[in-house]
């Protein structure tokens, strides 16, 4: 149910839209304006809505299956050891993606769309998926 996360923020926009600067635990009236679970959203944007994760113990190779659910495009990045994963990816049509993903040196991968796996070496490629 991936693809229904984005929808699932809605109480941490009304929390920015009032001014707050990070997530209250409970939605206003509240006083409590810092909680572990602020960092929720933050994780879950690289993780599920880019798609950004480990393929397995220690972060030797990623996988990026992306979530876009209700969005059309999405731009993210991720630190790790050898350098930042850069995502940058646009809905093509009614089930395609386009766009690129940058590896840094040393990092290899995968990238997964709707069952199709392209194989992602180091260094800038671009996806293009129908």
């Amino acid at each position: 149910m991936a693809d229904l996360y984005y929808r699932q923020l809605k109480p941490w926009w009304d929390m920015l839209n009032i001014g707050l600067t990070t997530f209250a635990e409970n939605p206003e009236p509240s006083r409590s304006e810092c909680h572990a679970w602020s960092v929720s959203p933050d994780y879950d944007f690289l993780a599920t809505i880019c798609g950004i994760m480990p393929d397995s113990a220690g972060f030797p190779t990623v996988n990026i299956q992306p979530v876009l659910g209700e969005l059309t495009a999405v731009d993210g990045s991720m630190p790790h050891p050898l350098g930042n994963i850069i995502v940058s990816l646009k809905r093509k049509g009614i089930k395609g993606v386009t766009g690129k993903v940058i590896l840094p040196v040393g990092l290899g991968g995968n990238f997964i769309w709707n069952g199709k796996k392209i194989a992602l070496k180091s260094g800038e490629q671009i996806i293009e998926v129908k």
